[in-house]
């Protein structure tokens, strides 16, 4: 655990305090956001199942809950990368598999959305 620490110190001791102060700080906000957003689109989940069974519609929730699992992934390395290494910033490959997952899934979960849009959208007529 020491030498994990004093790795860490030498890593960003590099850095002038103010650069590792603001690294720190975003990294947090980036990982806190993502966290939120994940947790929103379960809560948006969990309301199209309140709506299939009160309602009898299909709403496709089970998509719903499992679309957004990139965006979790994503803050999942993210922390790896800032927390555990106490890296300025993701590694290339990690960049690229964090937001190539978090795309994926933003895309997912916009699709889920508009189909339950779909569902519950008032029928003019």
């Amino acid at each position: 655990m020491l030498k994990t620490m004093l790795f860490l110190t030498a890593l960003q001791s590099q850095w002038p305090e103010e650069v590792v102060f603001w690294k720190n700080i975003s990294s947090f906000l980036a990982i806190g956001g993502a966290i939120l957003l994940w947790l929103s689109l379960i809560l948006f989940s969990i309301i199209a199942k309140k709506y299939e069974i009160v309602l009898r519609k299909k709403t496709n929730w089970q998509f719903m809950i499992i679309a957004p699992s990139g965006i979790l992934i994503f803050a999942i390395i993210k922390t790896y990368a800032a927390v555990v290494k106490g890296f300025l910033k993701m590694t290339i490959f990690q960049s690229w598999i964090a937001y190539g997952i978090f795309f994926l899934s933003g895309i997912l979960s916009l699709a889920a959305a508009l189909k339950f849009y779909g569902v519950v959208k008032p029928k003019k007529g």
